[in-house]
């Protein structure tokens, strides 16, 4: 189907990756084309008129610009909750770039307004296709892991800048890149969350986080940690994942296999001397001997195609009706009360009930 695209927001990721992916993939829509900006910086509405893309300094009139059905919301994390409603509120299909909102409280009235609206309201956590993540999914999948205990997952060297150093501008690391982490891991195990503990910390900046840690547990009693950093300052795997029946170690960004180690245990009794009042005694307990089966991951000869346009066919398909979202609102709002719980929990130094 025919879909045109207007941006709020004409920086790195509106003027960059969302703009490239309007203007070049026909595999993700067979007439899809960028059509219109709206930035308050008279260079960013020079650069998209020098791409033949019509600039405006008015929110109104550009929402008003004929033959545009989607508007992708790219500006500062602040905004977004404002621009997505009235894009909405014009009769807009919205693509809100993350973090979607500063709170739980904002992203209700962003779903509602959509609701209210009749329109498709899509938050853009595009890494859900990363290939590192792709692999830890498969294995988790296939049951290679068994049942999974603990998952580590870090990043390190996030780029900060601009208004992601202010704090009223939702900027910190935590929303840059840690709700890419958190949002993966929620995808994964797709159950509620039932406390979080977490020590932001501002090492580099005056205002935000610049290294966050925040550790979680599902409900099923799976146990997460996840650390973002803006500077490199130790070398760490991507992801570390501990099940009852084997390991995973992820060890960059964007690998294309990782390290199993499959663990084969054998059950047998041993008898070890315990102590009481009464003097030395014997008990006998069950203990494993264990053979570790190490081969490079995936070992069935998937090959993974790291792709982020494969969310936007799945938002346009959801638009035209042959799709549902892949990125559902529920699991988002699981991400920003973590993210909620996170700073409570740093500000106070308690573990966090959801």
């Amino acid at each position: 189907m025919k879909h045109r695209i207007g941006f709020i927001g004409y920086g790195n990721m509106g003027g960059g990756y969302h703009y490239e992916v309007a203007k070049d993939r026909d595999d993700v829509c067979d007439d899809l084309k960028p059509v219109a900006v709206y930035d308050m910086r008279e260079s960013q509405r020079d650069l998209a008129v020098e791409r033949g893309l019509v600039a405006y300094d008015n929110l109104e009139n550009f929402l008003a610009h004929d033959d545009m059905d989607i508007v992708v919301v790219a500006c500062g994390n602040n905004f977004h909750c404002e621009m997505t409603c009235k894009a909405l509120e014009a009769g807009k299909h919205v693509i809100c770039e993350k973090p979607v909102s500063m709170n739980p409280a904002e992203f209700d009235v962003m779903v509602e307004t959509a609701k209210r609206c009749g329109k498709h309201f899509f938050v853009h956590q595009n890494r859900r296709f990363d290939r590192d993540f792709l692999m830890v999914k498969k294995a988790y999948e296939d049951g290679r892991l068994g049942k999974i205990v603990d998952i580590e997952s870090n990043f390190q060297g996030g780029y900060m800048a601009g208004w992601r150093l202010l704090e009223d501008h939702a900027g910190g690391i935590l929303y840059d890149w840690g709700v890419h982490l958190i949002d993966q891991l929620v995808y994964l195990f797709n159950e509620p969350v039932k406390s979080v503990y977490a020590n932001l910390r501002l090492d580099w900046t005056s205002e935000v986080d610049d290294r966050s840690v925040i550790e979680f547990t599902f409900e099923s009693g799976v146990h997460a940690r996840v650390t973002v950093c803006g500077s490199h300052l130790a070398d760490c795997n991507r992801f570390n994942v501990y099940g009852t029946d084997g390991a995973l170690k992820v060890e960059n960004i964007y690998d294309e296999s990782s390290i199993l180690r499959e663990f084969n245990k054998k059950p047998y009794t041993a008898k070890v001397m315990a102590y009481s009042e009464n003097g030395a005694y014997e008990r006998e307990i069950t203990k494993y001997e264990v053979d570790v089966n190490k081969v490079t991951y995936p070992d069935d000869g998937t090959k993974y195609e790291q792709d982020w346009a494969k969310l936007y066919k799945n938002m346009l398909d959801t638009i035209d009706g042959n799709d549902e979202m892949i990125v559902k609102h529920d699991q988002v709002k699981t991400v920003l009360r973590i993210i909620e719980a996170a700073f409570e929990s740093s500000k106070t130094g308690r573990v966090i009930e959801l």
